[in-house]
C-alpha cells in the first residue's frame, strides 16, 4: 500500500521574524497553507493516505487541516511529546500507520517542489530499492547536503553536508520514497536527523537510489525564501 508522512513538527525559528508563532506548515502561500501544496501533490500522485507528523503547534495544525477532505486526502496525525528531529518524528509516525511492505512517501511540510512525484514513486517500486531520494543539480550547493553517486550514477554512496565554498553540486532536494520496513527499523524515542543520522548509514548498508529531476524546489525556511515562494506560487 502507498502512504505518505509529512514532516510538519519543526519550530520554524528562522521564519519567526516574518510569521511570529504561527506553525510553519500553516504560513500562507498562494492563498492556502504552505503544507497544502504538498497535500495536493500527494493526492495527484495517487497517495491520499497521509500522516501529518506534528510537533510545535500540533493542535493548531490539526484544527486547520482537519481530515484533509478539502484536498481530497485522508489525514491522520502523529504528535511528538518532545522534539525528535526529522528521523525520530518519522519513526514515531511510522509506528502507528506503516506496514513493512508499504511504499512510504516522505516529504517536508515546508517544501515546495515542481518535480514529478508520481514518476519517482513508480521508479522506486520498479527498482526494488530501499530508499529513493530526489536529487537535483544546483549552481550553489552551500545551503544543501551534497550527494555522491556510484559509477552507475544511480546509487547514492554518501553525503557531504553544506560545503563552505560556492560551487555547483548534486543535492538532496527533500522528497523521499522508502520501504516501510526501513522506517520501522528506526528508533522512535531519541532525536535523529534524517540527513545526518539516518541517510549516511543507509547509503553504506542499503540500496539508496538517486531520482534525478531538475525541476525547481524551494525550502521555505527563512523570510527571504517565504517571499520568493509567494512570488513563485501565486
Amino acid at each position: 500500500m502507498r502512504r505518505a508522512i509529512v514532516l510538519a513538527g519543526g519550530l520554524g525559528t528562522r521564519l519567526r521574524p516574518a510569521v511570529g508563532d504561527l506553525p510553519k506548515p500553516l504560513v500562507d502561500v498562494g492563498g492556502e497553507p504552505l503544507v497544502a501544496h504538498q497535500l495536493r501533490r500527494l493526492a495527484a500522485a495517487g497517495v491520499p493516505d497521509i500522516v501529518i507528523a506534528a510537533g510545535f503547534g500540533a493542535q493548531q495544525v490539526q484544527d486547520e487541516l482537519g481530515d484533509g477532505s478539502r484536498w481530497d486526502v485522508r489525514l491522520t496525525y502523529s504528535r511528538e511529546q518532545q522534539p525528535l528531529g526529522t528521523g525520530g518524528a518519522l519513526a514515531l509516525a511510522a509506528r502507528a500507520a506503516v506496514a513493512p511492505g508499504d511504499t512510504v512517501v516522505v516529504v517536508n511540510g515546508d517544501l515546495l517542489s515542481a518535480h514529478d512525484l508520481a514518476a519517482q514513486i513508480d521508479a522506486f517500486e520498479r527498482s526494488g530499492a530501499d530508499v529513493s531520494i530526489h536529487v537535483r543539480e544546483v549552481d550553489d550547493a552551500r545551503p544543501y547536503g551534497v550527494v555522491s553517486l556510484d559509477d552507475s550514477g544511480t546509487r547514492i554512496r554518501g553525503f557531504r553536508e553544506k560545503p563552505r565554498i560556492a560551487a555547483p553540486g548534486l543535492v538532496n532536494a527533500g522528497t523521499y520514497v522508502m520501504r516501510g520496513a526501513v522506517l520501522l527499523d528506526l528508533p522512535d524515542t531519541v532525536p535523529l536527523s534524517l540527513e545526518v543520522d539516518v541517510f549516511p548509514g543507509l547509503a553504506a548498508d542499503s540500496d539508496v537510489r538517486a531520482h534525478r529531476d531538475d525541476a525547481p524546489f524551494l525550502d521555505v525556511g527563512t523570510p527571504d525564501a517565504l517571499e520568493r515562494a509567494r512570488q513563485a506560487w501565486r
